[in-house]
């Protein structure tokens, strides 16, 4: 009987040892995705309070220009540089600003949208589709509605090991307007 269990020790041991280190792995991945993605809403709910409080600063003006969507991006990357020191590689961040104002109430205009970085983002909505969330304002003026998308591209730990791609973390904050 204890010569057929030879080596059993061995086996359970190397079963094991490979589950821990995958589960290793698993949360290792997991916990710099959660990580990132903090960052990343932190970083989209403050870029897109600075559009909104920016008809402060501009006159009213509620149009974005390509220049203060590019200002927004400078920021936003300047911001996870200095949030996540020598990990982060600003190549693989996208960031999208986008505005729907309105000619009239219950009139949207077209949405207009800024991209900066590659092509790694998918929304899922538009910010069309959002048109409900705007009200119209006490100076009867329906309100614009802004939205900044964020989306770095992580490591593929899990997605390798897995034979899937779970690489993009992504963000996104949507605003009414002042």
């Amino acid at each position: 009987m204890a010569k057929k269990q030879q080596g059993t020790f061995s086996v359970e041991f190397a079963i094991v040892g490979l589950m821990f280190s995958f589960l290793l792995v698993f949360s290792g991945d997991v916990i710099i995705k959660l990580s990132m993605k903090g960052k990343l809403d932190r970083l989209s709910y403050s870029m897109v309070n600075i559009l909104k409080e920016r008809t402060q600063l501009y006159n009213e003006d509620y149009k974005i220009t390509q220049a203060e969507a590019s200002e927004l991006n400078t920021i936003s990357r300047g911001s996870l540089t200095r949030m996540s020191a020598s990990s982060f590689n600003t190549n693989d961040l996208q960031v999208i600003v986008e505005e729907l104002t309105f000619a009239d109430i219950g009139r949207p205009n077209a949405v207009r949208t800024f991209n900066f970085g590659r092509q790694i983002c998918s929304l899922n909505t538009t910010l069309a589709d959002l048109e409900h969330l705007s009200v119209v304002t006490s100076w009867d003026r329906q309100a614009t509605l802004y939205r900044v998308s964020l989306c770095y591209e992580t490591e593929n730990w899990v997605g390798e090991l897995l034979g899937g791609d779970f690489r993009v973390v992504s963000s996104d904050a949507v605003i009414i307007g002042r």
